[in-house]
C-alpha cells in the first residue's frame, strides 16, 4: 500500500484548511493582509503540522509492515504445517493402495484357481470391491469429510 500519497492528500487538505482559517481570522479583524508576526505564526502552524504528519505516515507505514510481515510470516507457518502433512498423508494412502492392489490381485488369483477360471476370480473380487465400495459411500460420506476439516481445522 502506498502511505505517501495518502500523506501528501492529508498535507495538501491540512493545509488548505489552515489557509482557510487564516483567510477568515483576517476577514473577522478587517484586514486584507497580515503582518509578518501573524505570516510567521501560521508558516510555523503549518511547518509542525507537516512534520506532524510525517511522522504520523513514518509510524503507520513502519507498523503496517510489520503487520503484514508477522501476517506472512504466521501464514507461512501454518501453510508449511498443512502441506508436510497433507504429503505425509498421500504417501500413506499411495503406499497403502500399492498393499490393497497386491491383496487384491492376491484373492482374484486365489478365488480364480478355485473356480477353475481366472477372469471369474477378478470378477467375484471386483464385486466384492464394488460393494463394499457403495457400502462406504452411502454411510460414511458425511462422517469423512468431517474427519478431514477436523484433520485441516487441527493443523491451521
Amino acid at each position: 500500500m502506498n502511505f505517501s500519497k495518502w500523506t501528501n492528500i492529508i498535507k495538501v487538505i491540512l493545509l488548505r484548511l489552515i489557509d482557510e482559517l487564516e483567510r477568515r481570522i483576517n476577514e473577522r479583524q478587517g484586514e486584507s493582509a497580515s503582518d509578518t508576526f501573524k505570516s510567521s505564526l501560521y508558516s510555523s502552524v503549518k511547518f509542525l503540522m507537516l512534520e506532524q504528519v510525517d511522522d504520523l505516515a513514518g509510524e503507520v507505514t513502519g507498523y503496517a509492515r510489520k503487520q503484514v510481515h508477522e501476517l506472512a510470516t504466521v501464514i507461512t507457518q501454518k501453510l508449511s504445517t498443512v502441506l508436510a502433512s497433507l504429503v505425509y498423508v498421500l504417501i500413506i494412502v499411495a503406499l497403502s493402495i500399492i498393499v490393497f492392489l497386491f491383496f487384491a490381485i492376491s484373492l482374484s488369483l486365489v478365488l480364480g484357481e478355485m473356480m477353475g477360471e481366472i477372469w471369474i476370480g477378478f470378477l467375484i473380487t471386483g464385486l466384492i470391491f464394488a460393494i463394499i465400495t457403495w457400502i462406504f459411500w452411502k454411510w460414511s460420506q458425511k462422517s469423512i469429510s468431517e474427519k478431514i476439516n477436523a484433520f485441516i481445522s487441527k493443523q491451521i
